[in-house]
């Protein structure tokens, strides 16, 4: 990874200040690297990794915040096309806008109204050109893809099955962002992707640990195989901008065509499904 319908997820007000958080309908077209745009509808085969919308998207958030400055600004894609980072996070411009010391696991997923449970904080009047999140690297995922006249679901390790009565929603702890829940021999610790149609903005992220709880010091990892969080930054196309006027921020997580990766086998069918980016809109009302 270069890294449903109408879901409300929504925090109590603290400190005057209300935050908001709802899914982006799945009708929304999303082209940047989806499996429809490369293959097709049905293929009859794929030769690359490509992105599809999953029916369920877990995560665990510990914390979300804006920032005048790029806190993973040594982390982007070069002229190759490939992602470049230092392994670094700053901090210094951010402020959180949401916490919670347990994490509030949310489903990107489906249609049900949830809860996400923590404590809200006003951000400074000023103008934010990027956000952050925290969260626990460990994703809950459930879906399915056909090539060929012929459905592939998921199972409970991540594997496809043909069989809907096995299909099932696994978990995947993020190791390398090039291969999964497993550490390749050249591991990609972070990620990046530019998305130019749905949401649009630049989304990044690096594997983490960090000391003092969950929301201590990140610390992004530099070697595979010990990540316990992620720390993400978006730049969306537009800053978010906080007047004295502003009463609450309302972000919006979009999982269309892009929150599940599914993997070729080299042969023209698939070897697998994993995670996929989401990103964040916002708007403050």
């Amino acid at each position: 990874m270069k890294f449903l319908s109408n879901i409300t997820l929504k925090a109590s007000a603290g400190f005057g200040f209300c935050l908001l958080a709802s899914i982006i309908s799945s009708n929304e077209k999303v082209y940047a690297n989806t499996c429809e745009t490369l293959f097709g509808e049905n293929p009859s085969s794929i030769n690359n990794p490509c992105y599809i919308t999953p029916t369920t998207y877990k995560i665990r958030v510990y914390e979300m915040g804006l920032c005048t400055s790029d806190p993973l600004a040594g982390t982007y894609i070069n002229d190759d096309d490939d992602v470049v980072t230092d392994n670094s996070i700053s901090e210094s411009s951010c402020t959180a806008t949401f916490q919670s010391s347990t994490g509030s696991l949310v489903n990107l997923g489906g249609s049900s109204t949830q809860t996400l449970t923590g404590n809200n904080f006003r951000p400074p009047t000023g103008t934010y050109p990027h956000a952050y999140i925290k969260i626990k690297n460990t994703f809950g995922l459930k879906g399915s893809y056909q090539i060929n006249n012929e459905t592939f679901y998921t199972s409970s390790d991540g594997s496809p099955v043909q069989s809907e009565g096995s299909h099932s929603e696994f978990d995947e702890d993020l190791m390398d962002f090039s291969n999964g829940k497993t550490c390749s021999s050249s591991p990609e610790l972070a990620g990046a992707e530019v998305f130019t149609t749905g949401v649009t903005g630049t989304m990044k992220a690096v594997l983490a640990q960090v000391s003092g709880g969950n929301l201590g010091t990140y610390a992004a990892d530099s070697s595979c195989g010990s990540s316990t969080h992620l720390y993400g930054s978006f730049e969306p196309t537009t800053p978010v901008v906080i007047s004295d006027q502003t009463q609450g921020l309302e972000v919006n997580f979009s999982i269309t065509g892009r929150g599940m990766t599914v993997f070729p086998d080299g042969r023209g069918g698939m070897s697998g499904f994993g995670g996929g980016p989401f990103s964040p809109s916002f708007a403050t009302f």
